[in-house]
C-alpha cells in the first residue's frame, strides 16, 4: 500500500471515528456551506422577540433575494452610513439576519450579547460562504 493510502485511510478512519463519538458532523457542515445556509439558532433560555417568546428562530438565508441586499444598503445610506465590505459590518450583517428572520434589526439588537454575536457571525458566515 503507498503512502498517500496509507495517510487516506488513515484520515477516513479518523473521520469515522470523530462521527461516531459525536465529535464532529462533517456531512452536515459540508450541507451548511454548500446549501449557503439556513440556520436555527436554539437559544440558551426563551428570548422575546416581537411580543412572543421563542426558543429557536430560524434564518431563512437561501430566500433572500438581490432585492435585500439593495434595500438594507439603501437604508443605511439613508441614515448616512455607507458600507463597503457588508462581511466586516455588524450593522449589514444584523439586518441581513433580521430580513432572513423576517423580524426587524432592532429585534436582533436587543438580544443577549452572546446570542446577538453567534446570529452576527452566522450572518458573516453566510456572506463569506456564498462569495460576497
Amino acid at each position: 500500500m503507498s503512502e498517500a493510502k496509507t495517510t487516506e485511510s488513515t484520515k477516513e478512519e479518523q473521520i469515522e471515528q470523530a462521527q461516531k463519538a459525536g465529535v464532529v458532523a462533517l456531512a452536515d457542515t459540508k450541507k451548511e456551506i454548500a446549501t449557503g445556509g439556513n440556520y436555527t439558532h436554539t437559544f440558551k433560555a426563551p428570548v422575546e422577540i416581537a411580543g412572543k417568546k421563542h426558543e429557536t428562530i430560524t434564518f431563512y438565508y437561501d430566500d433572500l433575494s438581490g432585492e435585500d441586499v439593495i434595500a438594507i444598503e439603501d437604508e443605511l445610506q439613508d441614515r448616512g452610513k455607507y458600507v463597503l465590505t457588508p462581511e466586516v459590518s455588524t450593522e449589514f450583517q444584523t439586518m441581513l439576519a433580521a430580513r432572513a428572520a423576517g423580524v426587524g434589526a432592532d429585534e436582533i439588537r436587543r438580544l443577549p450579547l452572546v446570542e446577538f454575536l453567534k446570529i452576527k457571525n452566522k450572518a458573516r458566515d453566510f456572506l463569506m460562504n456564498v462569495g460576497y
